[in-house]
């Protein structure tokens, strides 16, 4: 009997032992940098998304990573890449905001990553976005109990990869400007572009829309069309995607890919002897570019914009930025939330002349919260939500011009330093910390709902602004995005638009000055009625 429980006990021994191996045999991802394999990642499952281990990640690409509060961050030579612990966005060399699939976790001591946002991102890190280093995931392994980078392989075998597909994901390519000539026939526009792209071009009445995979640089060179009477541009940054929207009274349009160098060319001919295409012609390079003074326009009448189908007016609701205790930026002695009202309150009254109901959201010197603002805007069945501010900067730091906002992901750590300070009033007692955390929390937000149809209208109504404000002569600077919490209640098309900067003294006078600032409602209200106009189509 004694002997029989021994060997019992021997046998729940053996058995254990046997599942304890089988489980400490943890099962990761092959990882391979370039050729060679740089080691075996730690996978883990959350709901549909595969996440990858961000820390075991970077060891095994010689990179550092510091743990800070909330914070990852990864260091490789002079670069950075900050994982904000809850928001599906990374933060490159602290200004670009990448977007991620997934929000970043943290359990088990590692902090978790969507996979191939993973990738995309450690690539940018490595090779600076000149596309020298190459990451993928193929073939499955035990994970080693201490992490470890092993010499790089001669040549890679043939495994399965845990995905259906192998792709490699690299940076993204760069847009760095547009450059323009004119001959008899036609006026030209070509993007230079810092590696081969397909783009989606989309032809519209007067419009044509190239979308691109690639970055922009938010001080984009020739953004500003030396033939603005006939063709005018502006863009907008979607995380990974660009769109450039090219207005024009061009009689036809020919688009077509040029290469060594990489470029899209955009032929924009008086006559209807071109068509949309892609096909890539035998063609030289563009003229000399002639740089004509950009002439003042005369702002036009606003156009009519019809009613909606219910045969009621389009209604727009004006918000002045903040009021009350909050004075928003101070400078020269003037506050901030006087000039917003005093615009709102002119601009209400123009777009009613322009047969467009408006309702502002103040009509004194009364503070809101910034979720109340467009509380109002859905309560009223509001079409369109414009918030007017100024813009400001820090000492020794200097801009001007008329910026448009919509809320989307970070063009740029300008536009996100804008949205964290113009959401400061969000924190309990106006603790600047708990406000920071809710844009964080944001970010998320954004990150999750990247191709929301309401980003597409807000970007076509902030481009509509832009471009009748640039056509009247007006000091238009960029449209551009962040994470604003007063738009991101708003229930129909939103921007923020900042008038100029409080901070400049020559901002600081025209927007003390009525008829600069009659110059610029007046193309406001344009604007609004040629985006409302396409919708009582």
């Amino acid at each position: 009997m004694r002997l029989q429980a021994r060997k019992f006990f021997l046998c729940l021994v053996l058995l254990f032992a046997s599942s304890f191996q089988a489980w400490a045999a943890e099962t990761g991802w092959t990882l391979w940098k370039n050729n060679g394999i740089a080691g075996v990642v730690r996978v883990k499952n959350e709901g549909a998304t595969v996440k990858v281990g961000l820390k075991n990640m970077a060891s095994l690409l010689g990179c550092s990573a510091v743990v800070k509060g909330d914070r990852l961050i990864v260091a490789f030579g002079n670069r950075k890449l900050e994982f904000v612990l809850g928001a599906a966005a990374a933060r490159m060399d602290g200004g670009q905001i990448l977007p991620m699939a997934a929000s970043v976790t943290a359990e088990e001591g590692e902090w978790w990553g969507e996979n191939r946002a993973a990738l995309r991102l450690y690539e940018t890190l490595l090779s600076g976005g000149n596309g020298t280093v190459r990451l993928r995931f193929a073939g499955t392994a035990p994970v080693p109990e201490k992490e470890a980078t092993p010499a790089p392989a001669a040549a890679p075998p043939e495994v399965q990869s845990p995905e259906k597909e192998k792709t490699v994901y690299g940076p993204l390519p760069r847009i760095d400007t547009i450059r323009w000539s004119r001959t008899p026939e036609k006026i030209r526009a070509v993007l230079d572009l810092s590696a081969p792209l397909e783009p989606s071009v989309k032809d519209l009445p007067g419009v044509v829309e190239i979308t691109l995979a690639a970055a922009v640089n938010h001080s984009i060179g020739g953004m500003t069309s030396p033939y603005p009477g006939e063709v005018m541009v502006a863009f907008t940054q979607f995380g990974d995607k660009a769109v450039f929207r090219f207005q024009h009274r061009a009689k036809s349009v020919k688009t077509f890919s040029l290469h060594k160098p990489e470029r899209i060319v955009l032929d924009f001919f008086a006559s209807a002897s071109g068509a949309t295409s892609l096909e890539t012609p035998v063609s030289a390079e563009p003229a000399p570019v002639v740089q004509p003074a950009e002439p003042q326009v005369p702002i036009a009448a606003p156009v009519i914009p019809g009613r909606k189908t219910d045969g009621k007016p389009f209604l727009v609701v004006v918000d002045a930025g903040h009021g009350g205790h909050d004075p928003g930026a101070v400078a020269g002695g003037i506050n901030e939330k006087d000039i917003n009202l005093r615009a709102a309150t002119r601009l209400a009254a123009l777009l009613k002349e322009a047969g467009i109901e408006a309702r502002l959201t103040r009509k004194d010197d009364t503070y809101l919260r910034l979720n109340e603002r467009t509380d109002l805007a859905n309560r009223w069945n509001a079409d369109l939500f414009v918030s007017l501010h100024c813009n400001a900067l820090p000492s020794g730091r200097h801009a001007r011009g008329v910026e448009i906002y919509l809320m989307a992901l970070p063009t740029d750590k300008d536009a996100m330093r804008l949205a964290l300070y113009e959401n400061r009033e969000l924190g309990k007692n106006n603790r600047i910390e708990e406000s920071d955390a809710k844009t964080n929390l944001l970010l998320r937000i954004l990150g999750e709902m990247e191709q929301n149809a309401k980003i597409d209208q807000s970007t076509r109504l902030a481009e509509s602004l832009f471009n009748t404000g640039r056509r009247s002569g007006l000091p238009m600077s960029r449209v551009a995005q962040a994470p604003f919490f007063v738009l991101r209640g708003a229930a129909m098309p939103a921007v923020l638009v900042e008038m100029g900067y409080l901070t400049e003294p020559e901002d600081r006078r025209l927007l003390n000055d009525p008829s600069f600032m009659g110059r610029l409602l007046r193309a406001l209200v344009s604007g609004m009625a040629e985006y409302l106009k396409t919708l009582s189509r």
